[in-house]
């Protein structure tokens, strides 16, 4: 007599399902730790770069125009593009999702905030990832402040 030495197809799909409901809870959740890590880096720099323009205008009375003028270098990145403007003293683009990291002079002790320019599913992706970061996204604006 033989022994039954395997398994039946039933309990290879239920497996199988069984995997594919674990993958797809999972992998949302994944996603959204990566994006947080890479804005982690962003806002290490942001905040390096946030420093070093208090300290030149300390110095010289005057928020730096240019990334040459600070005493710090800006890495290059994989993931955000890191600009200076009159609007926002320094902020970091991704350049894989629809959000934006920037430090704001204008603001009394020059917060770090996250928003996006985008409308749509962009605006509510960027919204909970500014959520994810510890921004408060109740407000109906398109830019929240995360670090003070």
């Amino acid at each position: 007599m033989y022994k039954n030495q395997g398994f039946t197809l039933i309990e290879l799909l239920v497996v199988v399902l069984i995997i594919g409901i674990l993958s797809a809870v999972a992998l949302p959740q994944y996603e959204w730790a990566v994006e947080k890590a890479r804005a982690a880096e962003a806002l290490a720099v942001l905040k390096t770069l946030r420093d070093a323009q208090e300290v030149y205008y300390m110095a010289n009375g005057a928020y730096a125009s240019d990334f040459t003028e600070l005493d710090v270098a800006v890495p290059k990145s994989k993931h955000f593009i890191y600009n200076i403007s009159t609007e926002f003293s320094v902020y970091a683009t991704s350049k894989t999702k629809p959000y934006i990291l920037f430090y704001r002079w204008q603001t009394v002790g020059g917060s770090i905030a996250c928003g996006t320019e985008s409308g749509g599913d962009a605006f509510e992706w960027a919204k909970q990832m500014c959520k994810h970061l510890g921004a408060d996204t109740s407000t109906g604006s398109n830019r929240w402040t995360i670090v003070k």
